[in-house]
């Protein structure tokens, strides 16, 4: 039980740095805010994923459940990194711009949920270990 609180609320923290800016031109005046990964529902579903695969209690099976969600909410980080600004800005995919109008947040938010990604597997396999 407290594997499962510990890895919630790493998960949570993670998917807080949704709430901060992500992309944009000038800060405080063009921001696109990470909430935007949420319009996509195969982001939400691997939101679930994740949350269901920490709670559950199917051995194995919720370790694959879990791990599929992390992984899906870190490719569509990329996903939405790489495309947000076909639709508003540019009309075509270009990774310089990408780049350009991407800002640290972004980055933290990666890595946060990459991170959360390895505890989840550290704890997973610790826990196989023990039984």
């Amino acid at each position: 039980m407290k594997r499962k609180i510990i890895m919630s609320v790493a998960l949570s923290l993670s998917l807080l740095t949704m709430l901060l800016p992500w992309f944009g031109g000038m800060k405080g005046v063009e921001e696109v805010y990470g909430v935007i990964l949420l319009d996509n529902p195969v982001a939400l579903t691997c939101i679930i994923l994740a949350f269901v695969g920490i709670w559950t209690n199917f051995g194995y099976n919720s370790e694959i459940i879990g791990s599929i969600g992390m992984i899906g909410i870190i490719v569509m980080e990329i996903y939405e990194f790489m495309t947000w600004h076909i639709l508003t800005i540019s009309g075509q995919f270009d990774l310089n711009l990408s780049i350009a109008l991407c800002y640290p947040e972004f980055y933290l938010a990666l890595v946060c949920i990459v991170v959360t990604y390895i505890i989840y597997k550290y704890t997973n396999k610790k826990m196989n270990l023990t039984q």
